[in-house]
C-alpha cells in the first residue's frame, strides 16, 4: 500500500488530464525559457551600465561565449535527465519535478527582480 500512485478515480482533474511526462517536459521548458531571459536581462543591464554580474565564475568571462555555454551545457544535461527519468527511473518523476519546480521559482523571483530594475531604471531617467 505504500508509495502507490493514486487510481484514475482518485486523481484530481488536472492530474488526470496531463500525462507526467507532458508536466515534466512543461517544466523544462518553462525554466529554459526563464534562464534565457536571464540571460537577455542581465545582458541588457551590463549594456547599459546598470548591472554587474553577481556570479563571480562567470564575471571574468561575460563577454565571451563562456556565459551561454555555462547556461546551455546544464540545460542540455538536464534534458537528458528528464529522458532518462522518464524511460527507466519512474519512481524519481516526482522528486523531479519537485526541483523543476523549485528552479522555476527561483528563476522567477531573479525575473521579477530584473523587472522591477529596468523599470526602476526607466522611471528615475
Amino acid at each position: 500500500m505504500l508509495n502507490q500512485s493514486p487510481t484514475p478515480l482518485e486523481r484530481t482533474p488536472v492530474q488526470a488530464q496531463m500525462p507526467p511526462s507532458r508536466e515534466l517536459w512543461r517544466w523544462y521548458i518553462l525554466l529554459l525559457i526563464a534562464n534565457e531571459l536571464d540571460l537577455v536581462f542581465t545582458y541588457f543591464g551590463l549594456s547599459q551600465g546598470t548591472f554587474m554580474e553577481a556570479n563571480p565564475l562567470v564575471r571574468p568571462h561575460l563577454y565571451t561565449w563562456w556565459p551561454l555555454l555555462m547556461k546551455l551545457a546544464p540545460l542540455a544535461g538536464l534534458a537528458l535527465g528528464v529522458y532518462a527519468v522518464l524511460s527507466h527511473g519512474h519512481h524519481l518523476q516526482r522528486r523531479v519535478l519537485g526541483a523543476l519546480r523549485l528552479a522555476t521559482a527561483i528563476y522567477t523571483i531573479v525575473l521579477v527582480m530584473h523587472v522591477l530594475h529596468v523599470l526602476a531604471l526607466a522611471f528615475t531617467g
